[in-house]
């Protein structure tokens, strides 16, 4: 078997003279055994991983090439850059792109092709020669990124509604979704973040959704999430268009929150899960006519994904006494405080555990003996970011559980 450091060196100089609009990750795979004169099946998470960490680099790359417009727009008198229209004009045309969702005048989501992979772009743009520029304020979402964030759209809506500025969730590539404010107006932040002093801290490539944007987002993610895939961007869980006022796709005005949250609830209840990590996830299944909500660990063999012995199936019960009390688990584990627990049932309680120095939420089965409550092997213990995911798709998941 090929050593993992070698394979990433060959693989990212091979990128960098590929044609991505020819090229397939299959065909890129391909030609990689074929330098090392080894099978690579082992390997093909990570080089899906690679090779999407490389298309991240090059739609940052073509970013920065954009501030240059921008920074020019900028400089322009201010009536330059407002959109024509309502009396002044025909309005220029929309962006280009295999679907584009507007958000609102100079605001959209769009499906659009980079390196012959599919993406979501959510981007603000202006006018410039009568045509629409994409400007600074957006965040390109690979198909990963896009399904992490509809799988957790209901929570996002609701941190939102309830002004939760501690929010926040990963999307992967250094990319995060949180809460931010601004004169007393929340938003959907989507934003790159890079690491300092031991935190991540947002950068300057992402863009702020106001409520009503945020809703219109979530009203089209069935069908954003429908191109993405047709388009090989491998998709994203599909939902229906929430429905507005009237019976129009995408809420607007005071029922913005609304139908987000009423979107994003039925996007997350199909997509069936959380991945926690790459070995790790949260899903519903039903076993001998029970539904149960696993969490749990995963192993590769012959190419499947099959569960191991770290996790635990928590009945319907047992996941709503864990989805009651998670704002104060999560909050214990901020805290570090371990004394904290959170009684599922007579026998598994979730509670925040300290191994060499990392503070984890640790939901587990226990058995008495001399008259203590020791440990016993049904169980779990989740890292601080695998805990965030989890804790975002609880929505989803309790979404999924009704609806099964």
């Amino acid at each position: 078997m090929a050593d993992e450091r070698i394979v990433k060196q060959k693989l990212r100089r091979l990128l960098q003279s590929v044609d991505f609009e020819t090229e397939t990750q299959r065909s890129i795979t391909k030609k990689l055994e074929e330098e090392l004169g080894v099978n690579l099946s082992q390997h093909k998470p990570m080089i899906k991983d690679e090779i999407d960490t490389f298309l991240t680099e090059q739609q940052d790359a073509e970013d920065d090439a954009d501030d240059d417009y921008e920074a020019e727009a900028a400089a322009a008198p201010p009536a330059k850059k407002k959109l024509k229209g309502a009396g002044g004009g025909a309005a220029p045309a929309p962006p280009q792109g295999d679907l584009v969702v507007p958000l609102s005048a100079t605001r959209f989501a769009t499906v659009r092709q980079l390196g012959g992979r599919a993406m979501v772009d959510v981007r603000e743009f202006y006018e410039k020669d009568g045509k629409l520029q994409p400007g600074r304020k957006g965040v390109a979402l690979q198909a990963a990124a896009w399904t992490a964030l509809v799988q957790s759209a209901a929570a996002l809506s609701a941190a939102v509604e309830g002004r939760d500025l501690a929010f926040c969730l990963d999307l992967g590539a250094s990319k995060r979704a949180t809460i931010s404010a601004f004169k007393g107006r929340h938003s959907v932040d989507l934003r790159e973040h890079y690491e300092k002093d031991g935190q991540m801290l947002p950068g300057k490539k992402g863009i702020s959704l106001s409520e009503e944007e945020w809703g219109k987002l979530c009203a089209a993610a069935g069908q954003i999430s429908g191109k993405l895939g047709a388009a090989g961007g491998g998709g994203g869980p599909a939902a229906p268009a929430a429905a507005g006022p009237g019976g129009a796709a995408g809420p607007s005005g005071a029922g913005a929150a609304a139908g987000a949250q009423a979107g994003a609830a039925a996007a997350s209840a199909s997509a069936g899960g959380v991945d926690l990590s790459s070995s790790r996830r949260a899903d519903v299944s039903r076993y001998k006519g029970s539904l149960y909500v696993n969490i749990r660990e995963y192993y590769e063999k012959d190419g499947q994904k099959l569960p191991g012995k770290k996790g635990i199936s928590l009945p319907p019960d047992q996941f709503a006494s864990l989805r009651q009390r998670a704002a104060d688990l999560d909050a214990a584990l901020k805290g570090h405080n371990t004394g904290y627990e959170v009684q599922l049932s007579n026998k598994r309680k979730a509670s925040i555990s300290n191994f060499k120095g990392r503070f984890l939420v640790n939901i587990r089965e226990y058995y008495e003996k001399d008259g203590q409550q020791l440990p016993g092997q049904k169980g779990i213990s989740l890292p601080e970011e695998q805990w965030g995911k989890l804790l975002g798709g609880l929505p989803g998941l309790a979404a999924a559980l009704d609806a099964a």
